[in-house]
């Protein structure tokens, strides 16, 4: 990390930043954090390229692809602005060394390291590439070393600088670094997702001997190697060298998938690598100085009157490094050596991306709480976090984030935040950080959408997150089930007004306000919005038949239909007759990927239809039977998760089934939450669960009494989030901890007792909705 420059801004939409981390082919990097304390990388498109056209189309469609990556191995993309002046996107920041950082400083990792590198970093492939994306750069600095396994960062955004335009194009330019690029990639051929476990197999070799398996020679001498000779593996270890000689084939169809690399490397999937600590000490205690220094560079010191807020910023260093090859324009500060190699910037930073031109907001001062350091030292003492490693600063992250301004806008709702709250006893729940109360019943879970906070009042409202007041009021909205009434793609907030049957609408996500609206034709009947992509709306709707005259003859028979509106030229892109039982099918809960649509119905059936066409690419029946209630079924990475009397994991695709938990006598599972490999659920009204998301196998239990009325489980950083019923007959919130499943505390409020109780989160704050209220909390 290195100090804010003076030409640096101060703030990227809604980040504060607060050192630089790097710069590559696209732009500059940054630490940065958000209101709301969500820690991220920041990366600024350089100015050439957001002038380009071509470049800013291939940027929109690879932020998309890349949010779209739900990967317990990756630092997603949490945000992005792909329109404005200067383009940026921000990913989640990983407190950890790159792998060059840590085999630079500490050496080459074990062999029992590498191995689980490998095994994580081909499941992160697999999912990169199961979301349409080839990273195309991958490379020791493109992943970082967490105490809870490696990251993958940068995937997919490589693809956009491929061909973009004047300031990089002419015939053969290719984006990479020579030690790790393919065969293909280096000889300017086209790239497939073959290409990245090529350069996989190279950074393993680097992770096992502290070198590229071609050299470290210059960049023609490497490229010339990658292309015409055999890699040097002699000194990787025997048990692994088999594995990554087959990644380093040069013909592309020689090499292993994703898939069967990870069984080669772990048989038992790689999760079970990662149990017990899977670093060497010396690497683990460097992460937990680095997320000691984090912590400091967290909490900017005051900034006095006159004085740049930048100055404050820390010091440190991170490198990178990415060739672009053939180019004949600008690379943001490189020199181009007769159009043929360019060397990139000083770093890749830590993934995401920045970009300027959004209006500054206030940002806490120092003086509203203490150094994060003090409490990451003051909690465990200087000589146990050296000692505890990389887990013990994860952990300690959580709770003591800035706490943004209260906003002087619609105070009759918006309660803004609160002072700094001192420290709290065990078992006492925190005060929320702003409360918002609603008009009526909030009847369906807040939705995370940008900025805002969507939630149902009487009306659809955006709130702010950061402190609770209200953004704008949008159009009143049919009552839904189980899920939102509304959905977000092609750059509108779509629903099916209640003033308007039969009607979409779509609706500006900045203002609230209506910008269109189709009437469906006149023997349809609109039922539920299911989901919604950038291409179109998915609806289940009843269709009658018209009689003789062309009326609608409501006596007739009818179709149940699953149909789809394009959201660019309202037209009806397809219907499917849906095929339901009599007196069954009518309710439907679901959601669509660009891909795929997704839903189930109350005949315990789910169903995965192509987005495109509607044709049905299959269904599987689950539930408990004798229950006929839709659940909303839980997408994490590839695979589609069901309750029921057992729990199945279906893969997306073709919807084979590739995981099982088994029943346990009569109760049922519900209630799915998912984060990194781990799926959490509730087993009748008294146990939450942890399970392996790839075996089913059981990591903990939590004795609980939960509500009747139970929400999903929401996993908030290292907190697990359930419904739980009270003494006094209503129900409350409970926080677990996520490692061990022990209560840490509970909260209730003075609503309706028979009000259901929603929860949501942006990955930092937990938003809960019951009754008429909506309150942020803290994660801890």
């Amino acid at each position: 990390m290195q100090p804010l420059e003076a030409d640096d801004p101060a703030v990227i939409g809604p980040y504060r930043l607060v050192a630089r981390l790097g710069a590559g082919g696209m732009g500059r990097v940054y630490l940065a954090r958000s209101a709301g304390g969500r820690t991220v990388a920041v990366k600024v498109v350089r100015a050439d390229l957001a002038d380009n056209p071509d470049f800013r189309d291939r940027f929109r469609r690879e932020v998309a692809a890349a949010q779209a990556v739900d990967a317990a191995y990756t630092a997603p993309v949490v945000d992005a602005d792909r329109d404005s002046a200067t383009p940026w996107l921000a990913t989640a920041y990983v407190l950890g060394p790159s792998l060059t950082e840590a085999v630079v400083e500490h050496g080459p990792l074990p062999e029992e390291s590498v191995r689980a590198l490998g095994a994580v970093l081909a499941e992160a492939l697999a999912s990169i590439h199961g979301a349409g994306l080839i990273h195309r750069d991958l490379k020791p600095s493109n992943v970082l070393l967490a105490a809870d396994g490696p990251r993958v960062i940068d995937f997919g955004i490589a693809r956009a600088l491929d061909g973009a335009g004047a300031a990089l194009t002419s015939t053969g330019v290719v984006v990479g670094s020579p030690g790790f690029m393919s065969p293909e990639q280096a000889s300017g051929k086209k790239v497939g997702p073959e290409g990245d476990v090529f350069s996989l197999g190279s950074v393993l070799a680097f992770a096992a001997t502290g070198h590229g398996p071609f050299g470290q020679e210059s960049a023609a001498s490497l490229l010339y190697r990658v292309v015409h000779e055999e890699p040097d593996l002699e000194r990787v270890p025997s048990s692994l060298r088999e594995a990554i000689g087959a990644c380093l084939m040069k013909d592309p169809a020689s090499r292993p998938t994703p898939q069967q690399l990870l069984q080669l490397l772990a048989p038992d999937g790689a999760a079970a690598l990662l149990r017990g600590g899977w670093l060497p000490g010396q690497v683990a205690s460097g992460i937990a100085q680095h997320a000691a220094r984090v912590m400091e560079l967290e909490t900017p010191a005051p900034v006095v009157a006159g004085q740049d807020p930048r100055a404050a910023a820390g010091t440190g260093a991170q490198e990178g490094g990415t060739v672009i090859l053939g180019a004949t324009g600008a690379t943001g500060g490189s020199g181009v050596e007769n159009g043929t190699v360019v060397l990139g910037g000083s770093g890749t930073g830590n993934g995401g991306a920045a970009g300027g031109g959004a209006t500054p907001v206030p940002a806490p001062t120092a003086a509203a709480e203490p150094s994060r350091r003090k409490v990451l030292y003051g909690a465990l003492g200087a000589a146990a976090v050296v000692a505890a490693g990389g887990g013990a600063a994860l952990a300690l992250s959580n709770g003591n984030s800035p706490k943004p301004k209260p906003n002087s806008n619609d105070q009759a709702h918006g309660s803004g935040s609160p002072a700094p709250q001192p420290s709290r006893p065990p078992g006492v729940a925190p005060t929320p950080v702003w409360t918002y109360q609603a008009n009526q019943k909030v009847d369906c879970p807040p939705v995370l959408l940008g900025h805002s906070l969507l939630v149902t009042d009487e009306s659809l409202v955006a709130l702010d997150p950061r402190s609770g007041a209200k953004q704008w009021t949008g159009p009143t909205l049919q009552p839904s089930l189980q899920q939102p009434p509304f959905g977000f793609g092609g750059g509108f907030v779509v629903t099916l007004p209640s003033n308007s049957p039969d009607t979409i609408a779509g609706y500006d996500p900045s203002s609230g306000g209506q910008k269109w609206s189709v009437g469906s034709p006149k023997q349809y009947q609109l039922h539920n919005l299911l989901g919604v992509n950038d291409q179109a709306a998915f609806i289940d709707a009843t269709k009658y038949p018209l009689d003789a005259s062309g009326n609608v003859n409501i006596m007739g028979t009818t179709e149940e239909l699953a149909l789809a509106v394009d959201l660019h030229t309202r037209k009806l892109l397809w219907e499917q007759k849906r095929n339901v039982q009599p007196g069954a099918g009518q309710d439907v809960l679901g959601f669509a990927t660009d891909k795929y649509l997704v839903y189930t119905n109350d005949n315990n059936n789910v169903v995965v239809r192509d987005a495109v066409s509607g044709a049905q690419l299959w269904s599987q029946d689950y539930g408990l039977k004798g229950f006929p209630n839709p659940e909303m079924p839980l997408l994490a990475q590839d695979t589609l998760y069901l309750p029921g009397n057992k729990i199945v994991g279906y893969g997306l695709a073709k919807g084979d089934t590739v995981m099982t938990a088994p029943q346990q006598g009569t109760l049922g599972y519900g209630n799915l939450g998912y984060k990194d490999g781990v799926l959490y659920c509730t087993l009748g009204l008294g146990t939450v669960l942890a399970l392996d998301a790839h075996t089913g196998s059981q990591l903990w239990t939590s004795s609980v009494q939960l509500s009747l009325d139970s929400s999903p489980l929401v996993v908030v950083q290292d907190t697990v989030f359930c419904t739980v019923a009270t003494a006094t007959g209503g129900d409350a919130i409970a926080a677990l901890d996520r490692t061990n499943g022990h209560v840490l505390w509970t909260f209730t409020d003075a609503g309706a007792q028979d009000a259901d109780w929603w929860c949501a989160t942006d990955g930092t704050m937990l938003y809960v909705a019951h009754d008429n209220h909506v309150y942020a909390l803290p994660s801890r």
